[in-house]
């Protein structure tokens, strides 16, 4: 184990990426495909950063298991389809490209744990190389359990207390507290500011280079 090295762990949907339409799209797209109503924009929003099998569970209404990863795979398929033919409506957050680049640079370790799939994670905005672990909903059980956060603190081989998550829901402070490492709420996400203090956070940053200054503050006191 490495007791110097510092870990970055990053939430995806929210945080790096702001995919709110395209999640929302696919979800529609979907429920549409198997006759299902679709519900407002606002209420598919709320759900956005959970798993999305027990979403279509509680969307639908629908106690059937394999109805569920029918639409999963669905919204799996529309997913990986759209972003190959960059058709999909995500973007980067602004600073987000250049303050995990500079992250890299400076030598800290950085990790994703999503409870997003792999299809198309990171390729179409060129951050794969600045990544060492990348833990998602096919490789460990959902946030806000700890499995995630644990897999990927073991595999970059560093100390619970060297360690900071970055995220924008209440799933990714729950997922920290579990974990007992420090949680890092940003305020251009899905959940608001309050809500992530109240469930752990001990700072909330409005922009990412706001966010690059907090982890220097954490990491060189």
């Amino acid at each position: 184990m490495n007791c110097k090295s510092k870990f970055i762990l990053f939430d995806y949907d929210g945080t790096i990426v702001n995919s709110e339409m395209a999640i929302i799209t696919g979800i529609k797209y979907a429920l549409e495909l198997y006759n299902y109503e679709i519900p407002s924009d606002e209420v598919l929003k709320k759900n956005i950063g959970r798993a999305l099998l027990p979403v279509f569970a509680e969307l639908t209404g629908d106690p059937n298991p394999s109805i569920h990863n029918k639409l999963l795979e669905t919204y799996r398929r529309w997913y990986f389809n759209a972003a190959e033919k960059e058709i999909i409506d995500d973007y980067l957050y602004p600073g987000a490209f250049k303050t995990i680049k500079a992250l890299y640079e400076d030598g800290h370790i950085l990790g994703i744990a999503t409870n997003k799939s792999k299809a198309g994670l990171l390729e179409r905005h060129n951050l794969s190389s600045f990544f060492t672990t990348i833990k998602t909903i096919q490789d460990c059980d959902p946030k806000p359990l700890p499995d995630m956060g644990l897999v990927s603190i073991r595999e970059a081989g560093v100390l619970k207390s060297n360690t900071v998550m970055i995220g924008d829901t209440i799933n990714d402070a729950l997922m920290s507290k579990s974990c007992n490492i420090k949680f890092l709420g940003v305020s251009w996400g899905f959940n608001d500011t309050e809500t992530l203090l109240s469930n752990g956070a001990f700072s909330v940053v409005s922009s990412y280079s706001e966010l690059y200054q907090e982890l220097k503050n954490i990491f060189n006191s």
